[in-house]
């Protein structure tokens, strides 16, 4: 049996990024793509035997699963969820297009009216960068819908979150079995969701542990490297120094590492210090960074299949699905065995 030809033997062939490939064969027009650039990628699909190639290069329509994004930022680790969701929607033939609402009111009408005129499109995944809840979906239909990284106030839309609370008592857990009883968190913004349930897992594992939970260690920055550094240094200079540090995302982790180098503190040694995301940077930190990974790929891929089994009116078993996170151990908090 031929091996199934895959978006990564494309982006090979063709010599670009697997996520150009996911761009041009799924239709969207989310960015600016050369049609050389398209043709490139149509070629090598075709040359490749992808058993679609003749219906790609036409570019005759398929049938379409519309995937809104109410925002997305720069370094923002939910890109991993689109990735994701465009490369499963490839592996089971669908066609992925990509709507950036904005939050706009007049692109949501519009997203909508491209939908509702559009008979191709069987499905919808509406997702959001940041975890929300109880949102109100400004796209109405009547096709199968999906919900990724947010709920609805209808709670008969099926969902699926992270689970934040678990990923920040992992973390603080952690951090307590390997001896550190004064730990501290840098905070995103407080209103956030994210922020919300990271902070109680992190409560919670304290007072699990008989330790009670300080305010003053507890500082709100903005998600941003700047107000993080300027965070920690805050943290630095209690008269009770913490002996870690929590920081709710690999790249305020970045401003807390710029800190406590200007402290000349070791971290892993005299202190250390957690992140949240798992993304790459934290490989490139020294020491390299201990982290909590969000699920956002597994996320995406169950936003697809999801959608997939309503599409064919099969039921799910659940229509709330919230995916656990794993903790990556790396030198930021082990190298000195309390």
């Amino acid at each position: 049996m031929a091996k199934k030809v895959t978006m990564m033997d494309i982006a090979r062939e063709a010599n670009v990024s697997q996520t150009t490939v996911s761009l041009v064969l799924n239709g969207s027009n989310a960015v600016q793509i050369s049609e050389e650039t398209r043709d490139k990628v149509y070629l090598a699909a075709a040359e490749l035997g992808y058993k679609k190639s003749e219906t790609v290069l036409k570019r005759i329509e398929s049938k379409k699963i519309a995937l809104v994004l109410d925002s997305v930022s720069d370094n923002d680790p939910f890109i991993d969820a689109i990735n994701t969701i465009w490369s499963a929607g490839w592996e089971n033939d669908y066609f992925v297009s990509t709507f950036y609402s904005g939050n706009n009111p007049v692109l949501e009408k519009q997203i909508q009216t491209e939908i509702s005129c559009n008979n191709s499109y069987v499905g919808i995944i509406y997702a959001s960068s940041k975890t929300r809840k109880d949102i109100e979906l400004k796209i109405k239909t009547n096709l199968p819908v999906v919900l990724l990284n947010c709920t609805s106030v209808d709670s008969s839309i099926p969902s699926i979150m992270p689970a934040d609370l678990h990923g920040g008592y992992k973390a603080t857990e952690h951090l307590i079995k390997k001896g550190y009883k004064n730990i501290a968190v840098v905070l995103g913004e407080t209103w956030m969701e994210a922020t919300q349930q990271r902070l109680m897992g992190y409560e919670q594992a304290l007072i699990d542990n008989q330790l009670i939970p300080k305010k003053e260690y507890q500082v709100e920055a903005d998600w941003s490297l700047k107000s993080a550094y300027q965070q920690t240094k805050k943290l630095l200079g209690l008269a009770s120094r913490p002996d870690a540090i929590f920081c709710f995302s690999d790249y305020m982790a970045m401003g807390c590492y710029q800190a406590i180098k200007e402290h000349d503190l070791k971290i892993g040694e005299d202190i250390a210090v957690m992140g949240y995301d798992n993304t790459p940077l934290g490989l490139e930190l020294e020491p390299k960074l201990s982290s909590v990974e969000l699920p956002y790929s597994k996320m995406g891929e169950e936003a697809l299949m999801r959608v997939d089994l309503l599409i064919q009116q099969q039921p799910l078993l659940q229509n709330l699905i919230n995916f656990s996170s794993e903790l990556y151990v790396r030198e930021s908090t082990t190298v000195n065995e309390r």
